[in-house]
């Protein structure tokens, strides 16, 4: 499976918990998400509720 980039990776746990990754690829497969930076495993959670890759605002107008 190919990772998707995000700016922030929000991954909300079965237990009501939010983790947040700045600048990072990940993995979402079924019931979890493995979480890469700089082409390294970082973390891996397999307690997900949902995962939402969010992207910084730029400074233009």
């Amino acid at each position: 499976m190919a990772a998707t980039r995000a700016d922030l990776l929000e991954v909300r746990h079965h237990d009501d918990r939010v983790s947040r990754y700045e600048q990072v690829t990940y993995c979402v497969w079924v019931g979890g998400v493995t979480i890469y930076r700089d082409g390294a495993e970082i973390a891996r959670h397999d307690d997900v509720l949902g995962a939402m890759a969010l992207k910084r605002a730029t400074g233009g107008h």
